[in-house]
C-alpha cells in the first residue's frame, strides 16, 4: 500500500451514491406531476418490476457479502482495507451502482413514470464522474499495479 495516501478518510465521497439515485427518482416525480410521461409498451407491467427488484436484491446481497468477507467498508466515505476482486466483482467494478440503477428502473416500472428512466443517464453521469471516479483515482493510490491490473480486466459496469 501507498503510504502517502491519507486512508483515513477514504476517496472522498460525502453525498453518498443512494442520495444521488433518490433525488433521481424524486425529479421524476416531480416532473410527472408537470408533464405526465407514461411507460411505453407495457413496461409497467410489476412482473417486470419484481424481476428487477429479484435481480437487485440477489446481487446486493451477493456484493455485501464480499465486503463482509474481506472485512472492509462499503461506505464510500470510509476508507477501504481491501481490493474485492471476487464474486460480481469479477464481473463488474461496480455491481452496487448497478443494483441501485436497478432500483431506479423498478421504481419508474411500479409508478408508471418514464421520467424516472429519463432520468437514468444523468444518475450515471453524475456518480461516474462524482463517485466512480474518485473512487477509481482512490483504490489506483490506495492499491497501485494491483488496482491497475484488475481495471484492465474487469469493467467499470459491465
Amino acid at each position: 500500500m501507498n503510504s502517502n495516501i491519507d486512508d483515513q478518510h477514504g476517496p472522498g465521497i460525502r453525498l453518498h451514491p443512494p442520495v444521488i439515485y433518490a433525488i433521481s427518482i424524486l425529479s421524476g416525480i416531480g416532473l410527472n406531476n408537470f408533464w405526465p410521461l407514461a411507460m411505453p409498451y407495457g413496461l409497467h407491467n410489476r412482473n417486470y418490476g419484481v424481476a428487477l427488484v429479484v435481480i437487485a436484491l440477489l446481487l446486493a446481497a451477493w456484493s455485501l457479502y464480499e465486503f463482509y468477507k474481506a472485512d472492509t467498508d462499503v461506505r464510500p466515505d470510509k476508507p477501504d482495507s481491501a481490493l474485492l476482486t471476487s464474486g460480481p466483482y469479477r464481473f463488474t467494478r461496480n455491481p452496487l451502482y448497478i443494483v441501485l440503477t436497478l432500483v431506479q428502473l423498478t421504481v419508474a416500472i411500479w409508478l408508471d413514470n418514464l421520467w424516472i428512466v429519463l432520468l437514468v443517464v444523468p444518475s450515471v453521469i453524475v456518480i461516474s464522474h462524482y463517485a466512480i471516479a474518485r473512487e477509481e483515482h482512490y483504490l489506483e493510490t490506495l492499491f497501485e499495479q494491483q488496482y491497475i491490473d484488475y481495471k484492465k480486466r474487469v469493467r467499470r459496469w459491465l
